[in-house]
């Protein structure tokens, strides 16, 4: 055997012996050799995060390294204060024509997983679309403009549309009401009709059929977290950004012949 073909079979075996049977998170942050010695968070609050996320590998391989992005148009600025509570990086994205920066084109959030010598940028491949109110979401789903003789669900309809041509990978409708999808269905709630009157409102089904409608298999990248409070909703979120990253350095694992091919096929 002459010494070409000697190291290719050497190579071969190397990386033979160094791929893994079953994708393990903490195996592919170290097989790509992600800096994991410089955490972005260094001051989470540990005690403070409900037990029912804790997993080793989210709390201590995920969240010291996650930064979410907000569009700074948004209004209620509860994400911001619960990174902050956490000890979770936060940064708000907004128009700056000197710093050349701009707002999230789509969506109230995204995130980017930063390691000492990666990062992850999911802006404008992952937005996640906030509902904080029953009423409003209501109007978004049976509104009408007379003048321009369209509905708000058709507009709404279009900013999901909107996701698929920019080729977004994921979005997911962030709902602060209701704990499941079957919530939506029959809820009552306080709404200002022509005049100003408050009247009291019911959701019948028309939420509940708009949300199934998208959530449909042919829009597989679409998706709806939701919960009554703030603080489930935000652990929610931030394991679904978990998720989802999880799964990319998996396919990145994949595509660098990191894995056994055995594994690709599970």
């Amino acid at each position: 055997m002459d010494i070409k073909n000697f190291v290719m079979v050497l190579y071969s075996n190397i990386r033979r012996k160094n791929k893994v049977k079953h994708f393990s998170y903490e195996v592919a942050v170290n097989q790509l050799q992600l800096g994991k010695e410089i955490q972005l968070n260094k001051n989470l609050q540990f005690d403070l995060i409900p037990n029912w996320v804790q997993s080793n590998d989210f709390l201590k391989l995920f969240l010291p390294y996650l930064k979410i992005i907000g569009d700074s148009r948004e209004q209620d600025k509860w994400v911001e204060e619960a990174c902050k509570y956490y000890g979770i990086a936060f940064e708000w994205a907004k128009k700056d024509k000197k710093a050349k920066t701009e707002n999230l084109k789509e969506g109230d959030y995204s995130f980017q997983v930063i390691f000492g010598n990666k990062t992850y940028d999911y802006v404008g491949q992952v937005a996640y679309e906030r509902k904080g109110s029953i009423a409003e979401f209501y109007n978004n789903c049976t509104g009408y403009d007379k003048d321009k003789k369209t509905s708000d669900r058709e507009r709404i309809q279009r900013e999901f549309e909107r996701f698929k041509q920019k080729d977004y990978k994921k979005v997911v409708l962030m709902l602060e009401f209701g704990e499941k999808i079957t919530d939506l269905i029959g809820l009552q709630f306080e709404y200002r009709g022509k005049g100003g009157k408050l009247e009291i409102k019911n959701t019948f089904h028309t939420i509940y059929s708009a949300v199934m409608s998208w959530k449909q298999p042919n829009n597989k990248d679409f998706d709806v977290i939701q919960s009554n409070k703030h603080s489930r909703l935000f652990w929610l979120f931030l394991q679904d950004c978990y998720y989802y990253f999880r799964n990319d350095i998996r396919q990145e694992c994949y595509d660098r012949n990191l894995i056994e091919e055995k594994e690709k096929e599970l």
